[in-house]
């Protein structure tokens, strides 16, 4: 039977394709968060910043690029709300 060695050289490819599949894992938050509140653009850019993140530092970018998205969405009043109240 053949053994299969990750060396050094082809770890640092498979690193950032780690990262950026946590960072999708992660992005799904913002993302569901965004089509709850009819937000899916900053929901969709959430996805695609935290992916990006992960695939270049890990964690330490995804987390914080979800929770920044995060707080965008859930943090601003429904468009539709404002524009009654205006309307009034």
């Amino acid at each position: 039977m053949q053994t299969t060695e990750l060396l050094g050289d082809n770890a640092l490819y498979y690193l950032p394709l780690i990262g950026g599949a946590v960072g999708l894992v992660l992005g799904l938050v913002p993302l569901v968060a965004g089509i709850i509140k009819k937000k899916i653009r900053l929901g969709f850019f959430g996805l695609v910043a935290s992916t990006v993140g992960g695939a270049i530092l890990g964690i330490f970018l995804s987390i914080p690029a979800m929770a920044v998205f995060t707080w965008l969405i859930l943090r601003s009043p429904d468009t539709a709300a404002e524009s009654d109240e205006i309307s009034e």
